[in-house]
Formats: structure tokens, C-alpha cells, sequence
């Protein structure tokens, strides 16, 4: 079988969340990266291997997003995932980087290694702007080590 075919019956078999606990940089590629935290849930509901997702994320200097959206998980092989989600959410910059507006858009890959049934560990990065909602569209990257566990 293909690897999208793999990938669409491994989610229409899932009866499991995903709670995913990651820790990392944010604003990785300008010289002011900030530590960063994210928690996000996925849901067990698919449609077409498309699965919700709702997450926080928040800097040591104060920022923080929260948001929804949906991934998409693809089956490497039997140890390895590439998980690709797009997400839209509310943006508090603190004192951390000016991204010049509320709403903004956050895409992110996320490539795991599967240590047993429940748990992988795994890394990942992403992207957050406004899409041009805003004067300017400065965005910011993300880059941060990621832990799985479905319950």
C-alpha cells in the first residue's frame, strides 16, 4: 500500500488523543530567540486523516498564542511520522516580538520517532505570521523539540 493510503487507515483506526509537550526557540531565525513552551491536544475525530487540534504556546519574555487547527499524520514506516498542521489563533506579543496583529496563522512539520505504543519523541518547526492582516507581516519561526504521548 502507498504511504497515503497507510497514513488515512493508521488515523481511521486511532481511538487515541495525542497530548504533545514541547519545549524550544521562538523567533529562531533573528538574533533575539526566546524560550519557548507548547502543549497542544489533538483530537481523536478524523475526517479524511484530518484531525482538530487545539494548543497554547508561550515565550519566556511573555508572548503567547493560542490556537486551533488540523494535522495531518503520514506513516513513514513502522518507528517514523511526518505530521504537517496549519492553525489559526490569537497572538499576545508580552515583550516578546512584534508579529502586528492578534490574528495570526501558524504552520508547522513535525517529523517523530515512535519509542513504544503510546509515546514518540520528535522534532519539529514552524512558522507564525498574520498573512498580510496587518501593516506588516514580520512573522517569526519555531524550532523545538517535541514529546508524545496518546492516551
Amino acid at each position: 500500500m502507498g504511504l497515503l493510503s497507510d497514513s488515512v487507515a493508521l488515523a481511521q483506526e486511532t481511538d487515541k488523543g495525542q497530548l504533545n509537550l514541547s519545549m524550544g526557540g521562538f523567533n529562531v531565525s533573528r538574533s533575539d530567540t526566546t524560550a519557548m513552551a507548547q502543549v497542544e491536544y489533538v483530537f481523536t475525530y478524523e475526517k479524511y486523516g484530518f484531525r482538530p487540534v487545539v494548543g497554547l504556546f508561550a515565550t519566556e519574555d511573555s508572548a503567547a498564542y493560542l490556537y486551533g487547527g488540523v494535522n495531518y499524520e503520514f506513516k513513514i514506516n513502522e518507528r517514523w511520522y511526518f505530521t504537517p498542521s496549519l492553525s489559526v489563533g490569537y497572538y499576545n506579543q508580552g515583550a516578546d516580538f512584534d508579529l502586528d496583529y492578534d490574528v495570526e496563522f501558524y504552520s508547522q512539520f513535525r517529523l517523530d520517532y515512535q519509542l513504544d505504543k503510546n509515546i514518540r519523541i520528535g522534532l519539529a518547526a514552524g512558522h507564525i505570521s498574520n498573512a498580510d492582516l496587518g501593516d506588516t507581516n514580520e512573522g517569526a519561526e519555531t524550532a523545538y523539540l517535541n514529546y508524545q504521548v496518546a492516551f
